[in-house]
């Protein structure tokens, strides 16, 4: 092959196309790099001019331009209102949707408009496809139960590798339960929950708006990690049922894509969450129960009887109790918790279970968990947890729903009126 950088025919430039669309548009490699692997492998030499030349002739820009990036945050914008998922072709090829998060980074004039709805759509894009992701088929549990071993074993991996480092390290077991920013949890389930009660009650437009900005609150817990996190995307993964089995797979799809930009695709959550989404509803339920459990389990054997443990099983607890996979009995088998020490997060997990309570009828015994949320919500050291307004805004719904469900509708309207001058105070967007 040529080697003089004047002499590159057509026919040369064919020979290394497709190495060249491998590693510069599939790898996402940039030029200089192209340019070096290509001369290496396949002795090819060719000026920055005459790639960005062919590069262009081909369709491969990874830059886009500014109406394109618009059009796209638009329309994504415009279809995430709906709960709907969306997969962008522009010149024949899948958009890889970090590199308009990117160019937009670099414009916050631009993303200030696009939020404010300063920008409209225009023409159509000749070249731009905007589409729904077509939905995985449907996998059989025993077909899914073939691969558990060696799931479970990736999860233990997981954790093993992830969270044993802290307990090399100097830091106690005590550490590792408040190193993380558990604010953004506690938003994210916070918010889940809230649109799930809004979308359940055909309260779609609202509903969509809250989910969207419960799953950038997990985008946030990604990150950070929590030792909590696979029990979220349990959460997400159970959320709603086979009445909204089309939101369900819209829903479990964007978080997968989540998981897959933070982790890459070969990571035991990403996985894991690739085969909760296949499954039915019975089937995930019980496949959920059997991973949980033994994350509760490899946890203990990492870092033993700790406080991180004790978040582990009552999140388990609660999930399983969601599903329907607990007796009636669920508050004298709630795990118990040291009431010396309660903090933000063992009173979302007491929240919560005063909804599972209140659910099945126990109002008193709800009450009584609602008083120890309400005691700890009043301390005025506890008024500064960056979460805080996401517990009172709990508890204020909570109190509502279960005034509600006792048939004390005056009451709960004063309780929802609570909500409202809680959300416009400290949430004015919402």
């Amino acid at each position: 092959m040529s080697t003089n950088t004047n002499a590159c025919q057509d026919s040369e430039w064919e020979l290394v196309r497709p190495h060249i669309t491998r590693l510069y548009y599939d790898q996402s490699k940039p030029l200089r790099e192209v340019r070096r692997i290509i001369h290496e492998k396949y002795n090819f030499d060719a000026t920055p001019r005459m790639y960005k030349y062919r590069l262009q002739k081909w369709g491969l820009e990874k830059k886009f331009r500014e109406k394109e990036v618009v059009q796209m945050a638009l329309l994504k914008k415009q279809r995430d209102a709906t709960g709907k998922q969306t997969k962008f072709i522009f010149r024949g090829r899948p958009v890889q949707w970090e590199l308009v998060e990117r160019y937009l980074y670099r414009r916050p004039d631009l993303q200030t408009k696009i939020k404010a709805g300063m920008l409209s759509m225009g023409d159509a894009i000749p070249d731009l496809v905007c589409r729904s992701p077509s939905p995985e088929p449907v996998l059989h549990v025993s077909n899914t139960l073939q691969y558990s071993d060696e799931l479970l074993r990736l999860l233990r991996g997981y954790y093993e590798s992830t969270f044993r480092a802290h307990t090399i390290s100097s830091r106690s077991s005590a550490d590792l339960a408040t190193t993380t920013d558990i604010g953004s949890s506690i938003r994210c389930y916070r918010k889940l929950d809230q649109a799930r009660a809004m979308i359940l009650t055909k309260r779609m437009g609202f509903g969509f708006r809250i989910l969207n900005r419960s799953l950038d609150d997990l985008r946030e817990s990604m990150k950070n990690q929590d030792a909590t996190l696979v029990f979220y995307l349990c959460d997400i993964a159970s959320a709603f049922d086979q009445r909204h089995q089309e939101l369900a797979s819209t829903v479990n799809r964007h978080v997968c894509d989540l998981l897959l930009t933070t982790f890459g695709d070969a990571h035991p959550l990403v996985l894991l969450l690739r085969r909760l989404v296949r499954l039915s509803d019975d089937d995930r339920y019980h496949v959920i129960a059997t991973v949980l459990e033994a994350v509760v389990d490899a946890f203990k054997q990492i870092n033993g009887d700790n406080r991180t443990v004790e978040r582990l099983k009552c999140h388990y607890f609660l999930l399983l109790d969601s599903m329907g996979l607990r007796d009636t009995n669920t508050r004298a088998s709630f795990p118990v918790m040291d009431s010396t020490s309660i903090d933000a997060v063992s009173v979302a997990y007491l929240a919560r279970l005063a909804d599972r309570l209140s659910l099945r009828g126990h109002y008193e015994e709800a009450d009584l968990e609602l008083d120890m949320v309400f005691d700890w919500l009043q301390n005025p050291e506890c008024r500064r947890e960056t979460c805080w307004a996401d517990l009172q805004l709990h508890y204020y719904h909570l109190r509502a729903h279960g005034s509600f469900l006792r048939g004390q509708f005056d009451e709960g309207k004063i309780w929802l009126k609570k909500v409202v001058e809680h959300s416009n105070q400290y949430f004015p967007d919402v």
